[in-house]
């Protein structure tokens, strides 16, 4: 959950928009790895594939939104009650 945390958090900080050559080397994943969870968020809806002007990148959704403000929370209710 921390990678995919990460991944999406990196994308949200961008203004919700990142080409995947960026995402690679700010998440420091392989290219592979990089594909398979990106895979794994678009299926989700978490975040979307996007082309412009022949250059992809990537876009936050909604869902992928509330998903980090909702470990956000869990992580101040964790440090909140000493875990």
């Amino acid at each position: 959950m921390e990678i995919v945390y990460d991944i999406l958090f990196s994308v949200l900080n961008r203004r919700g928009k990142m080409k995947p050559t960026q995402l690679m080397t700010k998440a420091n994943l392989s290219y592979k790895m990089m594909n398979e969870y990106l895979d794994d968020l678009v299926e989700k809806s978490l975040v979307s594939r996007k082309k412009r002007n022949q250059h992809q990148y990537l876009e936050i959704t909604d869902k992928g939104r509330d998903f980090i403000e909702k470990v956000i929370k869990m992580k101040r209710f964790k440090e909140t009650i000493g875990i």
